[in-house]
């Protein structure tokens, strides 16, 4: 057995009809690279492993992409051909003078235009080689996937290392979190693969008296209480940091804290500030190259030199010459008992330079006593948001991540007339309404 993919196993018959059928299709005879657009998780799982075997690239389109928009976006990725919803569907393009035998992916796009990202499959077999030997599982803890995996996280991590290492991965698409709790108590040991956002709602479900076997979160910062519950309520965490364009870089086995993203896998090398007061760009080295993460973080030599995050460099909002950065702030946020989410994000001001705003979620809007008082417990004067609002959902990317800067267009763009222009100082606040405290 292969895998699982919701409630249906596959084996390696399954995948060799679904190759049977790609190679009598003259279109991919000539072709060297795919895109995929489909709704259909086994036939992208299927096409993907395909063109692994066989040296060619292939790129994932997302599903929700209309025909006409999936063919323009495969024309950007230099792309030969389009496989559109099945095997039997595959339009051939131009021909492209690009090499065969990659991984094509858009970067996130959460602090601007996504671009083009390819790693060679050679590239990936050795994270993976690498990546197993970090995390060194046996053959009974079960990986549940459940995160897109069309992204690297969830394929490469969560899927080609499961192979790789022989187990047999269940990813459950959809994001129902009833159906990952029944999935995951089919398991003795299951490791659930997905993001903070979906852990922390499936924690909220958990009602065994016992807890959760293991769970490994990417992506995003977990906020302190969020990741304080996650302790709590499972045996065994892992959290690992990566980017587009390395793939996993460091794994960290039971962090104290959600910002701790432990140490590099074997073939990368951290250039980082060691000054948890100067947190500077992480710097990964592979094959000799330097790749600039746009991230600010630290190596501690007090926690055994691991990987501390703070934030996007991009992301990072410079007050009267002071760095905020908008996960300490959102943590802070979230220690109020109504307040289920916040995003900070960067609104210019032409006296400070730039100020901090925030977005929140909660049963009702807080008023502005209560979030005064939150702000001043919680927050340095510098980190207090000038510009707060209630929302009742966080807007996110089709991949589930925050623009901060498409929030910060959007506010600017929506925030109410009776509003001042001037963002007023730290400590005074607006509310949802306009009101000034």
């Amino acid at each position: 057995m292969l895998f699982y993919l919701n409630d249906k196993r596959y084996d390696q018959d399954a995948l060799n009809e679904r190759w049977q059928t790609l190679e009598r299709n003259d279109n991919v005879a000539s072709a060297r690279r795919l895109a995929v657009c489909t709704t259909d998780h086994f036939e992208w799982l299927a096409i993907a492993l395909y063109c692994r075997k066989n040296n060619l690239s292939v790129a994932p389109i997302h599903p929700d992409t209309p025909h006409c928009a999936a063919q323009r976006k495969a024309k950007e990725l230099d792309c030969d051909a389009l496989i559109w919803q099945n095997a039997e569907q595959i339009q051939r393009l131009c021909q492209s003078a690009l090499p065969a035998g990659t991984l094509i992916q858009f970067s996130s796009g959460t602090t601007g235009a996504a671009k083009k990202i390819e790693r060679t499959w050679a590239e990936i077999d050795r994270e993976i080689e690498h990546y197993n030997s970090a995390i060194n599982l046996t053959s009974d803890i079960v990986p549940v996937v459940a995160c897109a995996i069309t992204h690297s996280y969830g394929f490469i991590c969560g899927f080609l290392a499961s192979l790789a290492r022989g187990a047999t991965p269940h990813i459950v698409t959809g994001w129902n979190p009833k159906y990952l709790l029944h999935t995951l108590q089919l398991y003795p040991k299951p490791l659930l693969y997905s993001s903070p956002v979906f852990i922390k709602t499936l924690l909220m479900l958990w009602r065994s008296p016992q807890s959760l076997y293991g769970v490994m979160t990417s992506g995003a910062v977990m906020p302190e209480h969020d990741f304080a519950n996650l302790t709590h309520k499972v045996q065994h965490v892992w959290q690992q940091y990566g980017c587009s364009e390395a793939g996993c870089i460091t794994i960290a086995y039971q962090p104290k804290n959600a910002r701790v993203m432990g140490h590099a896998l074997a073939h990368c090398q951290l250039l980082a500030s060691s000054d948890s007061n100067a947190p500077a760009e992480v710097i990964v080295q592979q094959s000799g190259h330097n790749i600039h993460t746009g991230d600010a973080g630290y190596i501690d030599s007090s926690d055994n030199s691991s990987l501390h995050f703070c934030g996007r460099i991009d992301d990072t909002i410079i007050y009267a010459g002071l760095n905020v950065y908008p996960q300490e702030v959102e943590s802070a946020l979230m220690t109020h008992p109504a307040i289920s989410e916040a995003v900070v994000f960067n609104m210019p001001d032409a006296s400070a330079g730039a100020r901090v705003a925030a977005i929140y979620t909660a049963p009702s809007a807080l008023n502005d006593t209560q979030l005064r008082d939150l702000y001043r417990q919680k927050l340095a004067t510098h980190q207090r948001p000038s510009w707060t609002q209630y929302v009742t959902k966080i807007p996110r990317l089709a991949n589930g991540k925050i623009s901060r800067r498409q929030l910060a267009q959007d506010f600017l763009e929506k925030k109410p007339s009776t509003q001042p222009d001037r963002l007023s100082p730290p400590d005074t606040l607006y509310a949802t309404e306009g009101t000034q405290v």
